[in-house]
């Protein structure tokens, strides 16, 4: 399966969408069942992904975005998500690790081999929680953690979508996703047209230690992509860095100028792991 720098929402009610989404630059597809699809369209959208998934040509990662674990549309979501063969599972709306771990146990109830489970804080009481939430990951089948900045902004009340409160955001969600021990994602950037303003931002999330972010349009892919992926010279240098500290009998040296210790290097070997070991 490949990385997963970019994943792009995809409304499950329309069929001829899940079946383009193939054909963009994202690593990953979210194909919503949640925010997307009105009420009166949740049971065509999960036919469309019984029909569909199954049937595409891909290697890359398709997550389902289900409803949130306490709504009576979850269940429904939760067979449909099972049933169409997907890889993870998007969960929205996690206020606790009740929430988290009703969900695993909901996958695990169904089948053997369950989708990954990917989580998503969106409020204030999810944020609070974290610690919680964040344990609740490490015990489950988590393998990511994000935030939803739209919900988040709306719950507080705020009139637009500051970017203090996303730059708030971002600091704790790394931190929860360092302490569950999985992967942070970061939110979409909410306005297409400004591809500069998404750059900036996948370049903040990055310098954070976001390994990828999420994109509500397919233009938005290859700017998340760039970004994400780390260039060949500093591929190589990390390589040289690893190298030189793993042949050293030092507990710490100085290599073209960059302090090593066993927690320095450590972040050049997750910055080679992401790029698949090379």
């Amino acid at each position: 399966m490949s990385a997963r720098r970019s994943a792009l929402f995809t409304p499950a009610d329309d069929a001829d969408m899940l079946r383009k989404a193939v054909d963009t630059e994202a690593d990953a597809f979210v194909f919503d069942l949640e925010d997307a699809v009105p009420a009166e369209g949740k049971d065509a959208a999960r036919a469309n992904l019984r029909e569909v998934v199954p049937t595409l040509d891909t290697d890359r990662e398709v997550a389902v975005r289900v409803n949130a674990a306490d709504t009576d549309q979850f269940a429904a979501d939760v067979d449909a998500a099972v049933d169409c063969g997907a890889d993870a599972v998007a969960l929205p709306m996690v206020e606790s690790g009740a929430d988290v771990r009703a969900a695993w146990s909901a996958l695990t109830d169904r089948t053997d081999d369950p989708p990954r489970l990917r989580v998503t804080i969106e409020t204030p009481t999810g944020m609070h929680a974290g610690a919680e939430i964040a344990d609740a990951c490490r015990e489950t089948g988590a393998v990511s953690l994000s935030f939803g900045f739209a919900d988040y902004c709306k719950a507080v009340g705020a009139p637009g979508t500051p970017d203090r409160i996303r730059e708030r955001l971002e600091l704790l969600t790394v931190e929860y996703a360092s302490m569950a021990g999985v992967d942070p994602v970061a939110s979409v950037h909410l306005d297409i047209a400004d591809t500069d303003g998404l750059r900036a931002v996948a370049k903040r999330a990055r310098e954070l230690g976001f390994v990828g972010m999420t994109a509500i349009h397919p233009a938005q892919a290859p700017v998340i992509n760039d970004v994400f992926a780390p260039d060949e010279e500093e591929l190589a240098q990390a390589r040289r860095l690893v190298d030189a500290f793993d042949e050293s009998d030092r507990d710490s040296l100085q290599v073209e100028g960059v302090f090593l210790d066993t927690a320095t290097v450590d972040r050049y070997r997750r910055l080679l792991d992401r790029a698949g070991g090379e």
